[in-house]
């Protein structure tokens, strides 16, 4: 490595990963750190029937570099898959293979990526970063920060946090043992009813019963309508970003079941195996389905966890009583520890949060010369498609075009959707 890189990157998940991708064509001096052995994508939560809910053309480089070596196809060619492939029908693939396809393109470019290469910490010298991973100090011009996000734990459950009370992004999933158990997920998105599926057909043995619990309507399906994808365009996000602060938040809010919905085929797929476990086997397979309930509070007693709920439905709390409680309560945004030296020079909002700038940069005092580039940090600034893969290539172009200080790469070439808002 030279002494000054360019761009070191912290964290090596899909988001760094295009952007390692797209920088293969420049001539910056770049280089990406992760914790991780190797790549791995949520691979606690990587279940048999997990599939992608977006094309697998909306991959780490095609829709702005279709010629680039680390494109889907590319994968499929190179693997010898191409035609296997295309013989399945589909549009989507399985997050399992989405990761192997991304494990592939991180052996492609290992000279460029680090493994078990923890950031530590980011200091700043008046010139430069200063980064310290991997038991070594290294100085980069910009920083792009794609570390992930951080599972969002309910208020009063914090301190129930064990093997048999955890977020489903926990390695605890991985050694589960549920027999003659009675387990309760709570959460309602795709994540939640996988666990309940999967956890009914016995991953995990035979539980003696499976609650699933969830704040929504229902299981309420992904809205994957033509008109709704426009919101997953660069088009959408000029009009979304200039408008203000309290209008976006709004608008989020109403745009969530186009990007935490269910997939629809997975919720007919479901109610037919439970229709055929129940009335067509009559297996005696214990379960119940628990809408528009929300956690309120949390007691343990002996081995048994009592759960209350505000039933939204009849205005009444109700109890549930649970051997095993599996959160499915999402994500948070958290700012990086690595980023604690420096924090008190970015500009946070109300609620801890990134500024971002237009082209994916953090608000700082030093932006103007040092730039750090968040990835998946700035749903309250671009809109709903941030932390989807939809975008993933188009902001990874953004960030080059950015570096480059010129259109390296063709961000601002499109047709405007049919829907217009400004």
């Amino acid at each position: 490595m030279n002494n000054v890189l360019d761009l070191i990157g912290v964290g090596v998940g899909p988001f760094n990963l295009s952007l390692a991708a797209l920088l293969e064509k420049t001539n910056l001096n770049y280089h990406f750190f992760d914790s991780k052995p190797d790549f791995a994508w949520h691979s606690e939560i990587l279940f048999k029937d997990s599939d992608m809910q977006t094309s697998f053309l909306k991959d780490l480089a095609t829709s702005v570099d279709p010629t680039n070596p680390y494109t889907f196809l590319n994968y499929l060619v190179e693997t010898g898959l191409f035609h296997m492939f295309m013989n399945t029908n589909r549009t989507n693939v399985s997050r399992r293979e989405f990761e192997q396809y991304c494990a592939w393109a991180t052996k492609k470019m290992q000279q460029k990526l680090s493994f078990s290469s923890q950031v530590d910490s980011i200091e700043y010298d008046n010139e430069n970063f200063v980064v310290y991973a991997n038991n070594q100090q290294l100085k980069t011009k910009h920083l792009s920060i794609a570390t992930g996000l951080t599972p969002r734990i309910p208020d009063c459950a914090q301190s129930y946090i064990s093997p048999k009370f955890f977020h489903a992004r926990s390695p605890y999933l991985k050694d589960l043992d549920l027999t003659d158990k009675v387990v309760t997920v709570v959460g309602g998105g795709q994540t939640g009813i996988e666990i309940f599926r999967n956890a009914l057909r016995g991953m995990w043995k035979d539980a003696k019963k499976v609650n699933f619990v969830t704040g929504r309507m229902g299981l309420l399906p992904l809205d994957e309508s033509p008109f709704t994808n426009e919101f997953f365009t660069p088009s959408f996000i000029d009009d979304f970003f200039d408008i203000d602060f309290h209008t976006k938040e709004d608008l989020v809010k109403a745009q969530k079941l186009s990007s935490d919905g269910n997939t629809p085929q997975y919720l007919d797929s479901l109610y037919k195996e439970l229709y055929q476990l129940k009335f067509v086997e009559g297996s005696k397979k214990e379960f119940s389905i628990l809408p528009l309930r929300r956690l309120w509070k949390v007691e343990q007693e002996n081995q048994e966890y009592k759960l209350i709920f505000d039933n939204h439905f009849t205005n009444k709390f109700e109890e549930l009583r649970s051997d095993i409680v599996i959160l499915c309560t999402g994500f948070e945004t958290l700012v990086p520890k690595a980023l604690e030296p420096i924090k008190h020079k970015i500009n946070l909002d109300f609620d801890n949060r990134f500024y971002v700038n237009r082209d994916f940069t953090v608000k700082w005092e030093h932006g103007e010369t040092n730039r750090i580039y968040a990835l998946n940090f700035s749903r309250h600034i671009h809109g709903i498609s941030e932390p989807q893969t939809s975008l993933m290539a188009w902001r990874s172009a953004s960030v080059v075009n950015s570096l480059m200080d010129k259109e390296f790469y063709k961000t601002s070439h499109y047709v405007k959707n049919f829907m217009s808002f400004i």
